[in-house]
């Protein structure tokens, strides 16, 4: 039986003495280094969409780095297994692949637990390692070895980012734009059921560099059809079109002042 990445000799396994040596299969050993790689891109891709500052998005691809590699290594290694247990090659790979997109898209929407549409978003990373499996045994077939072995991996890896982004941009109806303020023109899509925004370091929006906002100013939450926006801290204020609210139901176009941040709601 050949390693599905064809880098070492043929490994003869035959039932369970196969374990000892799993470890020390390239496919396994790259599997990890794919899973770093995507989590890295993956953590990096959330930080971004929340226009988070550059040692809090660094802080993120380290930990989803640490997480994807782990991940890679035990998917990986459950696909040898399969291949002990004379499960066909190709489908084994195909499920290691499978299990590493839903596995880390999974853990990465732990760190947003709030997301108003966790499942899909899981099940879209399977889907992606799947078909991103099934490329790369399209490729195997050519034998590919340096660049076009480079070329399947990243492949695989952007199948996975691919359908991620396709359920969220199909999911995402709502968002905010900030009009004024340091962060002038940048939008933050709703996408949870539950978004924060204060100056403290946890918050979906933070709000560094705003006077008079407080570490959970306000949260902006989803119920039903209706999007509500809620004062969290009874020493801050929430305005809506400038009138003072404690908890309101938006609609398109209405004007937000949080602190002296000024943001306006709109619907894709």
């Amino acid at each position: 039986m050949q390693s599905g990445f064809h880098a070492f000799d043929a490994l003869s396994v035959t039932g369970l003495s196969g374990l000892n040596i799993i470890w020390l299969n390239k496919f396994v050993f790259e599997g990890a280094l794919v899973g770093l790689g995507l989590g890295m891109v993956l953590q990096a891709r959330v930080s971004l969409w929340y226009h988070y500052e550059l040692v809090h998005i660094l802080s993120k691809m380290f930990v989803g780095a640490f997480i994807g590699a782990f991940l890679g290594l035990i998917c990986f290694s459950i696909g040898e297994l399969l291949q002990v247990w004379l499960v066909l090659p190709a489908l084994s790979r195909i499920s290691s692949w499978t299990l590493l997109g839903l596995l880390l898209v999974g853990t990465t929407e732990l760190f947003h637990s709030r997301s108003g549409f966790l499942r899909p978003r899981i099940i879209s990373g399977g889907i992606g390692g799947a078909i991103g499996g099934g490329i790369f045994e399209l490729l195997l077939l050519y034998q590919m070895t340096g660049p076009d072995h480079l070329l399947g991996l990243i492949l695989v890896g952007f199948s996975i980012s691919l359908f991620v982004g396709i359920t969220e941009i199909r999911a995402t109806s709502f968002a905010l734009r900030v009009v004024s303020g340091k962060q002038e023109g940048q939008i933050y899509l709703l996408d949870q059921n539950r978004f924060t925004l204060g100056y403290g370091s946890q918050n979906d929006f933070i709000m560094k560099g705003y006077s008079e906002v407080c570490e959970l100013h306000a949260n902006i939450l989803k119920k039903g059809k209706e999007v509500i926006i809620e004062n969290a801290d009874e020493g801050g204020e929430v305005l809506v079109n400038y009138r003072l609210v404690d908890q309101q139901s938006m609609k398109k176009g209405d004007v937000i002042k949080i602190g002296t941040a000024l943001l306006q709601y709109y619907e894709i």
